[in-house]
């Protein structure tokens, strides 16, 4: 029902329509025949208008509503509290299982034969001491505590050979490539996995430089280049209570991180590393993951610093430090639906992209009450983006599934600050899929360009202390 027809009905009204009956029974106590149809007429009447006034109300009050949904959302998110894993306390050394850790020799089988001993025993902690351990891709079991001491690099191999695949310069051509080379495994990896931790203050390096030279982005550069499949670095597929803290990822041939279908996943006190032209390199990817806590992080990377991919809910990601990437994301594929989530206490400096989503046609679905609140940004090159037109360059041409279409709405936006942007942003929906109820509180965007807007409902830029530099290109 529509304010204007409810507006013919006023609470005045309302509250007269038993007078007015009363009126009308003493009127029909000469002809007691009308009587009972009076009577039901009249307990009909002082039913609908009980119910026009409380849609009245209803309507009155829907915004006051929706700010305190939106309010109980924040609240519950910002206590999120994942349950952590349970690690039995037995203590395994993987030097015990013949590891040398000189940088030299070969410790995968030491890794493999430590990690079955934890199994078979029913989980523990697996302590790596100091040293750089040469490896190939290991995968880990439940109830394991991966503990990565002071000093400790588990170290990937740097030449194709190793992972007996050929050079890319003994190719002839892409379908040779397809034909001859599978992607290998990730360095690091679980499936269907409960109660796992990787803990420590040691790192982890996927030596990305030989891929990074075979990626799609250096083939676009240099038409007619192979294009190598290139492997992500940590792996998890499939996982209760998933935690991973303290350590240092660094240099992945592509992903460093994806906590894949995992529920309960804390990672804090991570460091994130690549350089800032590593193509692909995104730090953090939780693809459909729920009850997700990401805090006090620091992300140095070539690509989306966090991402949320897929689907997901119930994330909270606190009190992290961005310098170079494409800042806080979600998407592209979003065709699993991603809602509340808190984004809050964040910097940014120096990247690509400040917060952002992104989507398209055929990988898209609903993304709804997403908040970020107090994240301050720095020579950030687009501040705020929200996007359901997004093209990938690595496939172009995607169409996917024609079903697949994003949606994007209830998007909130406080105490956010953007300091010297090239440009502001962009709100930018579908004509058949417009992006709605995004609102700013107390923010500040100085920029050299304004916000593009297109497809959009509800969404009022003028609620955006602007600052800008330029008229649009």
């Amino acid at each position: 029902m529509s304010h204007k027809t409810l507006s013919l009905f006023n609470a005045q009204d309302m509250l007269m329509r038993p007078a007015k009956f009363a009126q009308i029974e003493t009127l029909t106590t000469q002809n007691p025949s009308c009587r009972g149809r009076i009577s039901a007429v009249r307990s009909l009447s002082l039913l609908l208008s009980t119910i026009w006034v409380f849609l009245f109300i209803g309507v009155a009050d829907v915004s006051q509503a929706s700010d305190f949904t939106q309010a109980a959302t924040i609240e519950s998110l910002s206590q999120l509290n994942p349950a952590s894993p349970q690690i039995p306390d037995r203590t395994f050394n993987v030097k015990d299982f013949g590891a040398v850790g000189d940088g030299k020799t070969w410790d995968t089988e030491a890794f493999s034969k430590a990690i079955a001993k934890v199994e078979s025993e029913g989980g523990g902690k697996l302590v790596v001491p100091k040293g750089t351990y040469l490896i190939l891709p290991i995968k880990l079991c439940n109830n394991l505590d991966l503990h990565l001491e002071d000093g400790t690099v588990l170290q990937a191999a740097s030449t194709f050979t190793d992972y007996g695949l050929p050079e890319p310069e003994t190719l002839e051509d892409q379908n040779e490539v397809k034909k001859k080379v599978q992607i290998p495994a990730p360095l690091i990896s679980g499936h269907e996995l409960h109660d796992v931790a990787i803990s420590g203050s040691g790192a982890i390096d996927g030596a990305g430089t030989t891929w990074w030279a075979w990626s799609e982005r250096a083939s676009r550069a240099q038409p007619g280049r192979l294009v190598y499949p290139r492997p992500k670095m940590v792996v998890i597929d499939g996982c209760q209570r998933l935690h991973i803290s303290g350590i240092t990822l660094r240099n992945s041939p592509m992903f460093h991180l994806v906590p894949k279908n995992v529920s309960d996943l804390v990672i804090e006190d991570v460091k994130f590393r690549s350089p800032s032209n590593a193509p692909n390199t995104d730090a953090l990817d939780p693809t459909n993951c729920t009850n997700v806590l990401i805090r006090n992080c620091d992300f140095d990377v070539g690509d989306d610093d966090v991402v949320i991919k897929a689907g997901g809910h119930n994330i909270l990601i606190e009190d992290c430090n961005i310098h170079h990437g494409h800042g806080i994301s979600i998407g592209s594929e979003t065709a699993e639906g991603i809602h509340d989530m808190l984004v809050r206490h964040c910097t940014i400096e120096g990247a690509d992209n400040g917060l952002r989503i992104k989507s398209m046609r055929g990988a898209g679905g609903l993304v709804e009450r997403i908040h970020y609140d107090d994240v301050q940004m720095k020579n950030v090159a687009n501040a705020i983006v929200l996007d359901l037109t997004y093209v990938d360059n690595n496939r172009p041409n995607y169409h996917g599934d024609p079903n697949k279409i994003p949606k994007m709405q209830y998007i909130e936006f406080s105490n956010i600050t953007a300091e010297n942007s090239r440009n502001a942003g962009k709100i930018k929906g579908l004509p058949d899929s417009h992006i709605s109820n995004v609102t700013f509180h107390d923010v500040t965007v100085a920029a050299d360009h304004d916000f593009v807007q297109e497809n959009t409902d509800q969404v009022d830029l003028a609620q955006i202390n602007r600052n800008i530099k330029k008229a649009q290109p």
